[in-house]
């Protein structure tokens, strides 16, 4: 199928997708993701229909929170909603995502990621606003380029219904929701094809509704809440797979194949960045130019943030590295966050504290999960001051470290 090529930022690409699968928009405008409700606003108001041939109802409230509470409300009853929101406008609405994830409620927030307020207000596009949902329940999705934003609003919005998670779609403000750029737009044929019809009818059977009387919002009791808490883990264990295959769909569809983790680059790299969001374009680019060159160099790209998926990560990173041994290094948080404490500097490995290097070296190897091999780096350690110095370690240091530990591997 032969489809149009468009001009459009990253905001029009969220809607335009948005509004065709979804029954009722709340809105309430925030920079950098107002134009989103702006579009779905003025396409009701042209009584543009969706994909089912019904408009869309779109509703400003009075903050982000009544907007919040309107698309809970909204989705109770049984109809497909989404809503767009920002920075302090995402906060306003974590009381009802906490609700709307715990009641396995399937929707998808669109968000264009800024920074949250602290000193001062900032239209900075940093990710503080949705690293403050992490615990909320819903799954972060991130797009990275005009036509991912695209793409990827189609997969949330079908992969919410298949797993019954709630999904938190977000790309980067300013950076990519206001750049303009040309890509394939996806037509209703498209997302009829990607919206299961007996998922949305599953979504409705679920709807509050006084022919199938049920109650929710209770109070309970620690004893009955948990195994509530417990009950919802294996939802979340499976929602990398619909994700996946909802990708699998979408390639089958438009050709353009995507993966909870891509990986760029040399297959026998030895140096990787990992990263999500616009950053990732640029480089990716960097990264093709030098192994051009013949470095060794890769980029892994972040797709499905929460629930990450520790099996689909190393998978990305093994099935270019293949059977050869190649060692990760995790620079930030792992090493980086975790500070051994230095002794008192000194070149005589006698004055140092016994009880204070084992404590040490035991810190480290449950940070590294390794299984022994504490004794021999402690030998290790008495003729090498360095490896307690963190201004000090350096390559040949992260080394000796892995070598004595065996530790961080990928076979």
């Amino acid at each position: 199928m032969m489809r149009s090529k468009i001009t459009i930022d990253g905001n029009e690409a969220a809607a335009r997708v948005a509004y065709r699968v979804s029954e009722c928009i709340a809105i309430y405008p925030i920079t950098p993701s107002s134009n989103m409700g702006e579009w779905s606003d003025q396409w009701a108001s042209e009584v543009v229909p969706n994909i089912w041939g019904s408009v869309p109802r779109v509703i400003e409230m009075q903050s982000e929170g009544g907007a919040a509470g309107a698309l809970h409300g909204a989705l109770q009853a049984g109809s497909l909603g989404t809503t767009f929101t920002a920075s302090q406008g995402l906060l306003l609405m974590i009381p009802n995502m906490f609700k709307i994830a715990g009641e396995l409620t399937s929707t998808v927030l669109h968000v264009t990621a800024r920074t949250l307020a602290t000193h001062a207000l900032s239209i900075f596009g940093d990710h503080s606003d949705v690293m403050a949902t992490r615990s909320t329940g819903f799954a972060l999705l991130a797009s990275n380029s005009i036509q991912e934003v695209m793409d990827f609003a189609l997969i949330a919005h079908a992969a919410t219904l298949a797993s019954r998670v709630p999904f938190l779609h977000f790309f980067d403000g300013f950076r990519t929701s206001h750049e303009v750029g040309k890509v394939e737009g996806l037509t209703d044929d498209d997302l009829r094809a990607m919206i299961d019809p007996s998922l949305v009818e599953a979504h409705r059977r679920r709807a509050l509704s006084p022919d199938r009387p049920m109650i929710r919002g209770t109070a309970q009791n620690p004893d009955v809440f948990f195994q509530g808490r417990e009950a919802i883990n294996s939802f979340y264990t499976n929602c990398p797979g619909f994700v996946q295959a909802a990708m699998d769909k979408l390639a089958g569809l438009v050709g353009r194949q995507y993966h909870l983790f891509d990986y760029e680059g040399a297959p026998d790299a030895e140096r990787v960045i990992i990263m999500m969001g616009s950053g990732a374009e640029a480089a990716q680019e960097t990264v093709e130019y030098f192994t051009a060159r013949g470095e060794k160099i890769g980029l892994l790209k972040v797709h499905l943030y929460r629930p990450f998926s520790i099996e689909h990560f190393l998978a990305a990173l093994v099935s270019y590295f293949g059977t050869s041994r190649r060692r990760l290094w995790v620079k930030e948080p792992i090493i980086e966050a975790f500070k051994l404490t230095p002794p008192t500097p000194s070149t005589d490995v006698s004055q140092r504290n016994p009880t204070q290097v084992r404590s040490q070296l035991d810190q480290l190897a449950i940070l590294m999960d390794s299984k022994g091999g504490v004794d021999n780096l402690q030998q290790q350690a008495t003729n090498d001051d360095r490896l307690f110095f963190p201004q000090q370690r350096d390559r040949d240091q992260l080394d000796l470290v892995a070598n004595q530990m065996d530790i961080l591997d990928i076979r």
